[in-house]
């Protein structure tokens, strides 16, 4: 698993694909819909059971994370401003229970925001310094960029330049703690 600046587990390695995805992210699906790769496991979470947050509490739960954003991201992004509307978007995607940096590592944290078509990963768009256009990011690649360790970071950063595979078997669940670390 990876470590994050905070916690004692190892929750990532290696993340943040500078490559874009084939996939682009269309709205939430639900996980019995048709397009639906076959033998693509179905996720767990419950698609009703999404409560999100208000503005405020969107900017509190984002300067709460703030204080653990690791300084290679605070390099990546052109200001501060930069980071922290990328940190409201995944804000606003997961639900105001859950918190997938601090929230406890046994507990699942699912995305409810835009998903890749097909294969229905976490994903959000987003520019990228240096670059005009937008592109897709995976969530639990970009989370773990922003907040792994260094070493967390180096392992990961040996894995292909896919979503990170959850030690959960729920590509819906975004908890940094679930990211599959590489043997």
């Amino acid at each position: 698993m990876f470590q994050c600046r905070m916690c004692s587990e190892n929750p990532f390695v290696q993340m943040f694909a500078e490559g874009q995805h084939k996939d682009k992210p269309g709205k939430k699906k639900r996980k019995d819909q048709e397009n639906r790769k076959p033998g693509k496991a179905a996720s767990r979470r419950d698609d009703t059971a999404f409560n999100p947050r208000s503005e405020e509490e969107m900017a509190q739960f984002v300067q709460e994370w703030e204080q653990y954003v690791h300084p290679r991201a605070r390099d990546f992004f052109a200001n501060d401003a930069a980071l922290h509307e990328v940190l409201m978007q995944l804000a606003k995607g997961i639900d105001r229970h859950s918190d997938p940096v601090l929230g406890p590592a046994k507990t699942c944290v699912y995305w409810f925001g835009d998903v890749t078509k097909g294969d229905l990963q976490a994903a959000i768009r987003m520019v990228k310094p240096g670059e005009e256009q937008e592109s897709v990011t995976f969530v639990n690649r970009l989370l773990a960029f922003v907040f792994a360790t260094d070493d967390s970071f180096e392992q990961l950063m040996k894995l292909p330049q896919d979503p990170f595979k959850m030690s959960c078997g729920d590509q819906l669940c975004v908890h940094l703690a679930h990211v599959a670390m590489p043997e």
